[in-house]
């Protein structure tokens, strides 16, 4: 009878899905509605708010940079706060702060409220989103680490089949009560969902990937027998800075940005100042996340078997090729815009997952946080100068054609610096 008992006490504990699997869902839904409402979203809000003020090209995107500056200056922030605090309040907190960033958005009457807002939300979601929900669930997982957070990010996948809807809205009801109840959305989804997270596993008694810890010879205490699981490790920050790996991981990052962050602004206003339809040119959008998710899904999965360096150097590639085709496509040549999604769109989603993946690979999760927060701080630069560089180029040539052209070739070089990225010494011994 004792031992009936504990096989049904095994096969129990074998049907129970790990924790951090209920994270990743988590993390995944949140996705998928910060970046439909701000990071894919806001391409088709582009020239709804721009014609209502009268402002350029150039200036509306400058919302952008701001965005991208603030969330690089608060990643750091955010990391070294995720390495101290718990995960769950820093995202409950976040959320908040993004909801009322959307209500406040829907109130907005000049260029310089425009601004502050998309600071306000950015700041939110570098605390509800990216560094925090990346490095909590990194920390649950090793061997599975790259599917983990592979699946994370196919919430930013699918958040894209949400865009059509959004531009729906703005159509049939104006772009502030759109945004008006997104805002109500996001507070009553994130807070939730924020709720979800947990810190370490260890704190909790688990091995990363729900491993079952090794049985004591002898019964001890179950405060003891927590902290003497697996306890996390790693370079800490000053020791990873000194780390070739480390500059040129976030040096390669930065010359991706360039070619990321100008086409998720300018995707919907390109397409438009082609010709195409506003609804076909958010669907674009949907077309590009979508597609997205091969690189997503495929490289995160290969991720656990093959070096990520490589897998991300193919990527970075795709997304270069994508980016020249881009610069081509026409109304009367549909056929160039598939080709472009096919491209550019696994390319780009391939190193989403990897990036993160790569990181605790070689730094490990000790200090994951704050240098996931130093290595966004680097990237960030591309991200700043392309939106901004792509609008001016439209302003004052009244295409987009010769800036997909210069931004395309400016990617190149993070295919060479990631290929470079070798293992720190430390971390193959």
């Amino acid at each position: 009878m004792t031992g009936s008992g504990l096989q049904t006490e095994s096969v129990q504990k074998t049907r129970k899905l790990f924790y951090g699997w209920w994270m990743v869902i988590s993390s995944a839904i949140l996705n998928i509605f910060s970046g439909a409402s701000f990071y894919y979203g806001f391409t088709v809000f582009f020239n709804p708010i721009r014609e209502s003020f009268h402002w350029t090209a150039a200036q509306t995107s400058i919302a952008f940079t701001f965005q991208r500056l603030e969330s690089g200056l608060l990643g750091p922030v955010a990391g070294f706060c995720v390495d101290r605090v718990s995960p769950r309040i820093l995202m409950v907190g976040g959320w908040t702060v993004v909801g009322l960033g959307f209500i406040l958005l829907s109130h907005i009457n000049s260029l310089w409220s425009f601004y502050g807002i998309f600071i306000l939300l950015s700041v939110g979601l570098s605390f509800g989103s990216f560094v925090v929900a990346n490095t909590a669930v990194a920390r649950w997982f090793d061997k599975k680490r790259s599917r983990a957070l592979a699946f994370i990010y196919v919430g930013y996948g699918f958040s894209g089949s949400l865009v059509p809807l959004l531009a729906l809205a703005i159509k049939t009801y104006s772009w502030r009560p759109t945004v008006l109840w997104m805002g109500i959305v996001m507070m009553a989804l994130g807070i939730p969902l924020s709720l979800l997270i947990r810190d370490r596993p260890q704190d909790y008694g688990y091995l990363p990937d729900g491993e079952d810890p090794p049985e004591p010879a002898v019964a001890i205490p179950k405060a003891q027998a927590k902290a003497a699981v697996n306890p996390p490790s790693g370079y800490t920050v000053r020791d990873a800075l000194k780390t070739p790996s480390f500059w040129l991981i976030g040096f390669a990052f930065l010359f991706q940005q360039l070619g990321t962050s100008a086409v998720m602004v300018h995707v919907s206003p390109y397409l438009e100042s082609l010709g195409f339809s506003r609804t076909i040119a958010s669907l674009a959008v949907t077309g590009v996340t979508l597609c997205s998710l091969i690189g997503r899904l495929g490289f995160g999965w290969l991720g656990d078997f093959v070096a990520k360096r490589y897998l991300i150097a193919i990527s970075l590639t795709l997304q270069a090729v994508g980016l020249f085709i881009f610069a081509f496509v026409r109304v009367d040549m549909v056929w160039l815009l598939i080709l472009f999604f096919l491209t550019y769109a696994p390319g780009y989603g391939g190193p989403i997952p990897l990036r993160p993946a790569l990181q605790a690979d070689y730094f490990g999760t000790r200090s994951l946080g704050t240098l996931m927060g130093l290595m966004s701080t680097v990237s960030m630069v591309g991200g700043l100068l392309s939106p901004w560089f792509a609008g001016r180029v439209y302003d004052m040539t009244g295409s987009y054609h010769n800036a997909w052209m210069i931004i395309a070739v400016a990617t190149l070089p993070a295919v060479l610096l990631i290929a470079l990225a070798k293992p720190p010494i430390a971390a193959r011994k």
